[in-house]
């Protein structure tokens, strides 16, 4: 029934246009006509009525046909973005993804530096390993002695958590203390570079935390010994 009833619906009105017409013909027609007059201008009417609806009804659902594929582009977008954003708190929450930890260094009290790991980043980081060497140790490669590496591990550090007291150096009788850190998560490694200087009887920090070659975070007080902002490799090296 689906096939008549859909060539009723666009026929009707060329058959009513086309009859119309025909009757109209007749009847201002001085001459009788023969069944084969009325055929032959029923037909071409009834024939331009089709095309001319036809066209109306085949730009119709070319307009309805682009709006459904204007909502389906709309909401195979949508379904995309929770996808991608799915994928990637599921990635963040199960490998930790680009989150990076670092170590955020602190004057707790008198003569004492605290480094404490902190994680800004969205997602946790998971099997953190750091490798501490100080840069002031003596060192005699020749006889095979390098820097001693201080290790410290953790499990894994949320988002906006920090871990007190990772490291602890006391720097009474230092000038300075010049520490480079190696930290590797499962997800990503990092090398943070600390420069500790006394300017003046009190004690300056700069840091400089590196992924590959984006630096993920930098600071560096005004006056700080041996700081070139044109060179920062001058002091972290």
């Amino acid at each position: 029934m689906s096939i008549p009833r859909r060539l009723l619906e666009e026929f009707w009105l060329p058959a009513v246009v086309a009859v119309a017409w025909t009757i109209y013909n007749v009847h201002t027609s001085p001459a009788v006509w023969e069944f084969r007059n009325i055929v032959n201008v029923f037909g071409p009417s009834f024939f331009l009525a089709s095309w001319a609806t036809g066209q109306f009804f085949r730009v119709k659902k070319q307009v309805n046909l682009d709006k459904n594929i204007t909502a389906i582009d709309s909401r195979v977008e949508s379904l995309l973005e929770k996808l991608e954003k799915h994928t990637k708190d599921f990635m963040g929450y199960t490998i930790g993804a680009d989150s990076v930890a670092y170590f955020m260094p602190m004057i707790t009290q008198a003569e004492t530096v605290e480094l404490g790991l902190i994680n800004q980043s969205p997602y946790p980081v998971f099997d953190v390993q750091a490798r501490l060497i100080d840069l002031d140790e003596p060192i005699d490669p020749s006889k095979g002695k390098l820097w001693t590496d201080q290790i410290f591990r953790l499990p894994s550090l949320f988002p906006n958590r920090i871990m007190m007291g990772a490291y602890r150096f006391d720097i009474r009788g230092r000038e300075r203390l010049y520490v480079n850190i190696f930290i590797d998560t499962r997800g990503q490694g990092a090398i943070q570079q600390i420069r500790i200087a006394r300017v003046n009887g009190a004690i300056q920090i700069a840091t400089r935390t590196r992924t590959g070659d984006t630096v993920v975070e930098q600071s560096v007080p005004d006056g700080f010994p041996g700081w070139n902002s044109e060179n920062p490799n001058e002091l972290f090296n």
